[in-house]
């Protein structure tokens, strides 16, 4: 890539989108910022200089990726029932997962520096977001024992999403499947169940 003269920001948002995208194609041991700054266009002393290490550079890109996500949380629906609500949950789930699945994976396995508490902080602000905005596209009542549940099925989507895009196990089909129905079950099953309450519509 031609150099070209950007402002600050201009260049910091361009430095981010190579190096997501150079993230989310190879494995985070692959990735070398000297790799960013030639597909950047500019020295590899600036991406220092904006970002600090790699480390720190792949942080950004996960808490980018963590708040774009966020952000594709439609308003809420109060003509849908909460069969259609766990439907839109689960399309959405998906769409994120298959547009940055090698991001997010290395994310959650803290692929090339071990265990990292800053994105382990990170990955589990974005689950317990994810969670809340669950609550809110389903309108059902939050109490903490379902958000322990929510917690729950976060990881079974997790291990779902690897068969579907890594393993390739299970298509996109089934893996819908197998989480809008859970996730229905859970909510309207488990979760009162858990509560010590019954739910009325299953009587």
């Amino acid at each position: 890539m031609s150099y070209q003269r950007l402002s600050p920001d201009e260049r910091r948002a361009q430095i981010l989108d190579v190096a997501r995208r150079m993230f989310t194609e190879l494995p985070y041991s692959e990735v070398s910022t000297a790799a960013i700054a030639r597909e950047t266009g500019v020295q590899r002393g600036l991406i220092h200089y904006y970002f600090g290490t790699k480390r720190e550079l792949f942080l950004k890109v996960v808490q980018k990726l963590a708040a774009s996500a966020a952000l594709q949380v439609p308003p809420v629906d109060e003509r849908l029932t909460l069969p259609e609500a766990v439907e839109l949950c689960v399309n959405l789930f998906l769409d994120t997962a298959e547009r940055n699945a090698t991001t997010w994976f290395a994310a959650l396995d803290a692929e090339g520096f071990g265990q990292d508490p800053e994105l382990l902080r990170i990955v589990n602000r974005f689950r317990d977001e994810a969670v809340e905005h669950m609550l809110t596209v389903l309108r059902v009542e939050p109490t903490e024992t379902l958000r322990a549940v929510l917690r729950t099925y976060s990881g079974l989507a997790d291990a779902a999403t690897r068969q579907w895009l890594q393993e390739k196990t299970l298509d996109r089909e089934q893996v819908h499947t197998l989480l809008a129905r859970t996730l229905l079950t859970m909510v309207s099953e488990i979760a009162p169940e858990l509560e010590g309450t019954a739910d009325p519509a299953l009587d």
